[in-house]
């Protein structure tokens, strides 16, 4: 469709059908390699691993945070000890 003057376009935040069908099949082929069992057994298995396995995990962080904060938030608390 071509471009209108005055179309305000794809809402704030909306999907790119691509971007949607993309996260369907990586959620798809993550349950069908044992979900997140098999993912901590993949990270477990050696520091490569590991370390990526923080590195994807890291990216999953929202970059910025608004709000007020209330209490104290430590990352370090969520990480298991081996």
């Amino acid at each position: 469709m071509p471009f209108k003057k005055g179309n305000p376009g794809r809402p704030k935040g909306a999907v790119n059908k691509t971007t949607a069908s993309a996260k369907e099949a990586f959620a798809l082929a993550f349950d069908a390699l044992g979900g997140y069992e098999a993912m901590v057994k993949w990270a477990k298995a050696d520091a490569d691993n590991l370390k990526a396995f923080y590195t994807l995990y890291a990216r999953l962080i929202p970059v910025e945070l608004s709000g007020e904060l209330k209490t104290r938030i430590s990352v370090m608390d969520d990480i298991p000890s081996k």
